[in-house]
């Protein structure tokens, strides 16, 4: 496999693919953060997925022969390492096992983006916040590609800029720090430098678990209901 593999670096801010662009290769982030956004009923980006350190990505237009269905933009300086998709279709062919692998990655990858859509796009501003961040959470600590099978830390740190963070919640800044405000004041983040370091990773996991479960008409909590949420019992 070493023959065919690829590295390659990006800087914050620069685009991978485009949505409706072609996705040629299986990517697998060695250090750096990108997110797969899609356009608002605003106009604005959101963040349906966000991939951390050790996440592979790309490979669901790969299978389906289809164009990016979004636009996978680095939230920080990234190195990937990358595996062309002929060689991807050509291991789903002859490799069982990575095969499974692949497919089973796949579903819960489509399932989390569609739930994450509906929330995002209908949610209120609120709603939006809590779960964008809760996406870093996941993509920070222990990858978003999978459900976790290992422990969780005290903390992580979101090493995005804030402005970024709230154009990704699809919220104005404003609405954003109110927000960050109150859940720092709820002991659920720490503010230092302009960073934002995501507490009590345990409840955050359980949490983004339940609002993926959201009904369609339940789009419109109160920080206070999600503060409560938040603090239930994560065993």
């Amino acid at each position: 496999m070493a023959a065919f593999v690829k590295v390659s670096s990006f800087e914050e801010g620069q685009v991978i693919w485009s949505k409706g662009s072609k996705i040629d290769a299986w990517r697998f982030i060695i250090t750096g953060l990108v997110a797969a956004s899609t356009e608002s009923p605003t106009g604005m980006l959101m963040p349906i997925s966000i991939y951390g350190e050790g996440s592979w990505f790309g490979e669901q237009s790969i299978i389906n022969r289809k164009a990016s269905y979004a636009d996978f933009v680095c939230l920080a300086p990234t190195d990937v390492m990358s595996i062309s998709g002929d060689i991807v279709l050509e291991l789903m062919e002859t490799q069982p096992t990575f095969a499974l692998y692949l497919t089973r990655l796949m579903a819960w990858r489509v399932q989390k983006t569609s739930e994450m859509l509906m929330l995002m796009k209908f949610g209120n501003p609120c709603l939006r916040v809590v779960m964008g961040l809760s996406l870093f959470a996941e993509a920070l600590f222990y990858h978003s590609d999978r459900p976790p099978t290992i422990g969780f830390g005290l903390g992580v740190e979101i090493p995005v800029k804030q402005k970024t963070l709230a154009d990704l919640c699809g919220v104005s800044r404003t609405i954003f720090s109110e927000f960050v405000q109150k859940l720092a004041a709820a002991g659920w983040l720490t503010i230092s430098y302009g960073k934002l370091e995501i507490l009590q990773l345990p409840h955050w996991h359980k949490f983004s678990n339940k609002q993926r479960e959201r009904k369609f008409n339940d789009l419109n909590p109160t920080i206070e209901e999600l503060l409560k949420e938040l603090k239930s019992d994560p065993a």
